[in-house]
């Protein structure tokens, strides 16, 4: 699923990350309450405290106008259509942006919910929950914050197994995600 693309795309070793403001790549920062694993690449970064297929935070600082939601390709006029990335989308569209990155990036079953604006620091954004499966058939939780600043999306997804790993650490992450900025 998405931990491959992302993975393939690993540069820096891992790191521990512990409570506190920590930061989340470029000029994202995010407060923690708990300590994850931190694998870093060159424009985002995976934490995970039990391994990835138990929880994963992805932490994108800037997807680019014209970008695959999860990095990597860009919208070409041989390629015009797919989960690309423009300044200025509404809200719905944004979350529907990331249910189709997910859908392509081999998720099943991904279905949205609570879709709610949200401030983060002085920049406008969005909040939403999801459920989907991966292709052998484990459901997960997941839930994703986003804004746009300077023409660019930073984009976090926490995602975790809806048996134990999910109820165990959603409220903790719930709280996390609401003090994503943009310094």
């Amino acid at each position: 699923m998405l931990t491959v693309l992302l993975a393939a795309c690993a540069s820096g070793g891992e790191r521990l990350v512990k409570p506190g403001p920590n930061p989340a790549g470029k000029n994202l920062a995010i407060d923690s309450e708990m300590e994850w694993t931190r694998i870093s690449g060159t424009r985002f970064q995976l934490w995970t405290m039990d391994g990835e297929l138990l929880n994963r935070l992805y932490l994108i600082p800037a997807v680019r106008e014209r970008e695959y939601i999860f990095l990597g390709s860009r919208q070409t006029k041989r390629r015009p259509d797919g989960p690309f990335f423009k300044p200025g989308m509404r809200a719905d569209e944004l979350r529907d942006l990331i249910v189709d990155g997910l859908l392509a990036s081999g998720a099943i079953n991904v279905s949205a919910s609570d879709l709610r604006p949200v401030t983060f620091g002085r920049h406008e954004g969005l909040r939403f929950e999801m459920t989907l499966a991966n292709q052998e058939g484990l459901k997960y939780q997941a839930m994703a914050a986003a804004f746009e600043h300077d023409r660019e999306l930073a984009l976090a997804i926490f995602m975790a197994p809806s048996e134990y790993y999910y109820p165990r650490d959603a409220q903790k992450v719930d709280r996390m995600l609401g003090t994503l900025r943009w310094k």
